[in-house]
C-alpha cells in the first residue's frame, strides 16, 4: 500500500512540509529523504527538516539538501526540554506557516505534533520507522512514564498514522493498530541507478581482497541492536567449518570499538572489514557474495531490499520483517533464523547461501521516484482535507 493512488493537479502553491527527523547522517530513513528531496517536484511542495536530537551535529547529508535549497534547521538538545520546546514553538511561528508536520522520530515525536496542533498545523503525520517493541516492554520506570507520555500526546495530535511494516506499527501505535486505522507504506528506493551491475575489480583491490575468497556484507548503523557481536560469531563459525571468507561492515556508530575488541578477540582481523559510513553502497552491494542482518529488531530494512534488489543471497533474523506486498516486493533468495545464540544454523545458511550465488536482479515495484510522487499526492490530498 502507499501513500497515495490517484492524480492531483499541481496546488495554487507549494505545499509546505516539515520533517522532523534525529539526524542527517547516513541511515535506512536518512537515505530515503534524501532521495525523496532530489526528486520532489518543488511546484508542488516544499519541505523543510528539523533535526531532534540529544546531541544534534552536522549530518554528512547537510552539505547535499542545503544545495538543492533544502532549509535545515537544528532545534536544541532534546535533553533541555523547556529551552526545546520553545525552540520549536519559535520554528513553527517563523518559518511557517506549515500545511503539514511530518514527524519519523518514534515517540518522541508526540510531543512535537501535540506542539504543532496546539501551533495550528492542520496535519500531522506519523510515521513509525522502527520495532521497538521488545525494548519498550523491558523499560523501567522513568522510561515507561516517558513512554506513556508520548502515546498519549501522539494520540491527541496525530491526524495520519503511517509505518512501514506491521511490527513497527505495532511499536508505535499499539497493538490495535489496524483499528485506528494505520496505513502500512512503501518507502522505496534508489531501483533504476540501483540495478545497473557495477564493475567491482578496482573496489576489491582498493580494498586489499584476495582473489576467489567470498564476501560477505551488512549494511547497517554500528548500534547494539543491529546485533554485529553474533554476527561475528557466524562469520567465524563460517571460517572455521568453510574456510575464509570476508566480513564488510558498512556503517559507524557508538558500537565501533566494542566491535573492533571482538574481532581481535575471534581473530578475524584479517577477515573483517569496517568499512565506516560511505557514499558507494550500491557498488560494495555488487561486490558481495551475500548479504547477512543479525538485527535485534528492524521496522523495515532498506539496506535488506536493495540487496534483494541486486539478486543477493540474503540470511536475516526473525527480527527483521519483510513486507507483505508481494506484488511491490517479491522475495527471492530469504532464509530467515532465529537468534537463539547458535551460530552454527546460520553458518549452514550461509555456506549454502554461497552455493546458490547471486541471481539476477528481480522485477521490483520499489522505485523511489514512483513512491515520491505517490508521497507528494498524499501531501496535496491531506492539505486540502481530501485523505
Amino acid at each position: 500500500m502507499s501513500f497515495a493512488s490517484t492524480s492531483s493537479v499541481l496546488p495554487q502553491r507549494p505545499v509546505r512540509v516539515l520533517h522532523l527527523t534525529g539526524n542527517l547522517d547516513r541511515g535506512g530513513i536518512e537515505t530515503w529523504l534524501v532521495n525523496v528531496f532530489r526528486r520532489a517536484d518543488p511546484a508542488a511542495v516544499q519541505m523543510d527538516v528539523l533535526v531532534a536530537s540529544p546531541a544534534p551535529h552536522t549530518g554528512v547529508y547537510e552539505a547535499e539538501l542545503r544545495d538543492l535549497g533544502v532549509r535545515i534547521i537544528h532545534a536544541p538538545p532534546s535533553g533541555n526540554l523547556p529551552q526545546f520546546v520553545q525552540a520549536y514553538r519559535r520554528v513553527l511561528r517563523e518559518y511557517g506557516p506549515y500545511d503539514v508536520v511530518h514527524s519519523h522520530i518514534h515517540h518522541f515525536g508526540g510531543l512535537l505534533l501535540l506542539l504543532s496542533r496546539l501551533a495550528g498545523v492542520p496535519v500531522r503525520v506519523a510515521t513509525s520507522h522502527t520495532d521497538t517493541s521488545q525494548a519498550d516492554q523491558q523499560a523501567g520506570r522513568g522510561r515507561a512514564a516517558y513512554l506513556r507520555a508520548m502515546r498519549a500526546a501522539l494520540q491527541g495530535s496525530v491526524t495520519h498514522r503511517t509505518a512501514v511494516s506491521q511490527a513497527a506499527a505495532s511499536a508505535l501505535f499499539g497493538p490495535d493498530w489496524a483499528s485506528q486505522p494505520v496505513q502500512i507504506i512503501t518507502l522505496g528506493i534508489d531501483l533504476a541507478g540501483l540495478q545497473t551491475p557495477r564493475p567491482v575489480q578496482g573496489l576489491r583491490d582498493e580494498l586489499g581482497l584476495q582473489p576467489g575468497v567470498p564476501v560477505l556484507g551488512c549494511v547497517a548503523q554500528l548500534r547494539p541492536e543491529k546485533n554485529h557481536m553474533f554476527l561475528l560469531d557466524v562469520l567465524a563459525e563460517h571460517v572455521r567449518r568453510q574456510g575464509p571468507a570476508y566480513l564488510l561492515l558498512v556503517g559507524e556508530g557508538d558500537e565501533r570499538s566494542a566491535i573492533e575488541a571482538r574481532v581481535a578477540e575471534l581473530g578475524l582481523q584479517p577477515w573483517v572489514k569496517l568499512l565506516g559510513s560511505r557514499p558507494d553502497v550500491a557498488e560494495l552491494l555488487w561486490l558481495m557474495d551475500a548479504f547477512l542482518l543479525t538485527s535485534k529488531f528492524e521496522g523495515l530494512s532498506l539496506a535488506f531490499i536493495e540487496a534483494q534488489a541486486v539478486g543477493l543471497p540474503c540470511i536475516v533474523s526473525t527480527g527483521v520483517p519483510v513486507t507483505s506486498d508481494d506484488r511491490r516486493f517479491p522475495l527471492i533468495d530469504v532464509v530467515r533464523l532465529p537468534l537463539n545464540g547458535d551460530p552454527a544454523p546460520w553458518a549452514d545458511a550461509l555456506a549454502a547461501a554461497l552455493e546458490r550465488g547471486r541471481h539476477d536482479p528481480p522485477r521490483m515495484d520499489f522505485e523511489v521516484a514512483e513512491t515520491t510522487r505517490e508521497l507528494t499526492e498524499f501531501y496535496i490530498r491531506a492539505s486540502r482535507g481530501e485523505v
